[in-house]
C-alpha cells in the first residue's frame, strides 16, 4: 500500500520517496513508491503530472491500494527519488473540485436532488443533477455558493470511525465499503470524496455557472472556479460588449 501524502497535505508539491518497483509498459514505465504526493485519476478529478527525479510523470493511477506512476524513463528499484508535482495544475483541480462540492451541496439541499455525475474537463467542469432547474434556480445557487466562498469557511476532511460515519448525513453516488473519506464544507456540503481540495472556501475565489442544459432526466451544469472562472467572466464580458 502506497502512503498517500496528498491526504495529509494537498498543498504538498515536493517530496522524497523510495522506488519499490519499475515495470516497462507500452507507454513508458510504471513506477511505484513507498509514498507519494501524486494524486491518481479518480472521482472525476484528473491525475497529477510532474516529475520523479529526471523522469516525467505522465499519468497516475491507483490499483489495489498501490499508486502507479507512468514515467517517461525507468527508475532504479531501491533508489531514493525526489518527486515534484505540477502545482499549478494541482491547485486548479483543487479549486474546481472544492467549488463543485460547494455548488452541489447547496443545490442538492435546496432542490432535494442528487449529483449523479461530475467531471473536471480541460476548460470546464460538468455536473449532472437528477432534477429540472430553471435559469433563475441556477442564478440563485451561483449567488449562494459565492457568498459561502467569500465567507472563507475551513475545510474538514478525514476518515471517521464506522460509528461516526453511520451517524453522518453525507452525499455519495454509490455504496461504499471499508474506510470512507469524508470531505465537509460546514453549512454547505458533506460528501464521500477521495479528491484534493483547498484549505478554506476563500481559496476557491469564485464560481461561475456557465450553462444549464437538459440532460437525461435532469440537467447538466457547466461550471468554472478560481482562475478558470475569471477567464470565463472576461469572455462573457467581451461578448456582451460586442
Amino acid at each position: 500500500m502506497t502512503e498517500k501524502l496528498y491526504y495529509k497535505d494537498s498543498f504538498l508539491s515536493r517530496f522524497t520517496a523510495t522506488v519499490t518497483a519499475c515495470q516497462e509498459q507500452k507507454e513508458g514505465w510504471t513506477v511505484t513508491l513507498d509514498r507519494t504526493a501524486f494524486y491518481p485519476e479518480g472521482g472525476g478529478q484528473p491525475a497529477d503530472h510532474g516529475s520523479l527525479g529526471d523522469a516525467a510523470v505522465l499519468d497516475v493511477r491507483e490499483k489495489n491500494g498501490e499508486i502507479l506512476h507512468l514515467c517517461g524513463q525507468p527508475l532504479a528499484v531501491g533508489s531514493q527519488v525526489e518527486g515534484q508535482v505540477d502545482f499549478q495544475r494541482r491547485f486548479d483541480f483543487m479549486q474546481q473540485h472544492s467549488g463543485e462540492h460547494i455548488v452541489s451541496g447547496i443545490l442538492c439541499k435546496k432542490f432535494r436532488c442528487d449529483n449523479v455525475g461530475f467531471h473536471i474537463g480541460r476548460e470546464l467542469v460538468t455536473i449532472d443533477f437528477n432534477a429540472a432547474l430553471s435559469h433563475e434556480d441556477v442564478e440563485t445557487v451561483e449567488t449562494l455558493a459565492n457568498q459561502y466562498i467569500w465567507e472563507d469557511h475551513p475545510l474538514e476532511a478525514g476518515f471517521p470511525s464506522p460509528a461516526a460515519l453511520e451517524a453522518l448525513d453525507y452525499r455519495s453516488k454509490k455504496a461504499l465499503e471499508g474506510p470512507v473519506r469524508i470531505v465537509s464544507w460546514p453549512g454547505a456540503d458533506c460528501c464521500a470524496c477521495c479528491g484534493t481540495h483547498v484549505g478554506s472556501s476563500g481559496q476557491v475565489g469564485l464560481v461561475k455557472l456557465i450553462s444549464c442544459q437538459k440532460f437525461r432526466e435532469g440537467v447538466r451544469i457547466e461550471m468554472a472556479a478560481g482562475e478558470r472562472a475569471l477567464r470565463w467572466c472576461r469572455v462573457i464580458a467581451g461578448q456582451n460588449t460586442k
